[in-house]
């Protein structure tokens, strides 16, 4: 899914770490920031939470809806609870972020197709090399569940995706796994 989890996991180590929201510092070298906030809100940054139409490697199960394999659609945070945590120090920088609450699944219209709960957790890290240049070596990763209903019944959305590469930058994992069940 056309997902913007790594550019969330990046918005929201910035907003953790150089908005200074609840930063503290940990002699001198260590910055650890957390924020917590409604993912409905624009300003939480976590909307939308995918969009469509789904990629080639998700897979549908039931009698789902055609404009959701050809739609551009989206599915936000209607309201709910997000947390978002960062550390950056001198071995490197590690964050991610956890949301949950009421989404709606929208067509490309702007009408409201399915309603229900959803929940994400993405996070990462960059290990650096301390006394010289970042190294390569990183991961992220993005977990997310919809449950919802709707006028064509239910439907069940998870998505997983997780990223890995070694100190020279090359890729070692690189897991896209999504599943759309509708009944």
């Amino acid at each position: 899914m056309k997902s913007p989890f790594v550019a969330a996991l990046f918005a929201a180590l910035a907003i953790c770490l150089a908005a200074g929201v609840s930063v503290a510092f940990a002699g001198g070298s260590t910055q650890n920031g957390t924020m917590h906030c409604n993912p409905g809100d624009p300003l939480c940054g976590v909307n939308p939470v995918v969009e469509g139409p789904a990629p080639p490697f998700v897979s549908f199960v039931g009698n789902c809806p055609d404009f959701l394999s050809t739609d551009d659609w989206l599915l936000s945070f209607t309201d709910g609870n997000s947390v978002f945590h960062g550390t950056q120090n001198k071995n490197g920088d590690w964050g991610g972020g956890t949301a949950t609450g009421s989404a709606a699944l929208t067509s490309s219209d702007g009408t409201v197709q399915y309603a229900g709960q959803t929940t994400i957790w993405f996070g990462g890290g960059q290990n650096s090399n301390p006394g010289g240049p970042p190294t390569n070596q990183s991961m992220n990763g993005f977990t997310f569940h919809f449950h919802g209903s709707g006028p064509a019944g239910a439907i069940d959305i998870h998505a997983h995706t997780h990223q890995t590469t070694n100190n020279a930058g090359t890729l070692t994992s690189n897991v896209n796994d999504g599943t759309v069940t509708c009944s």
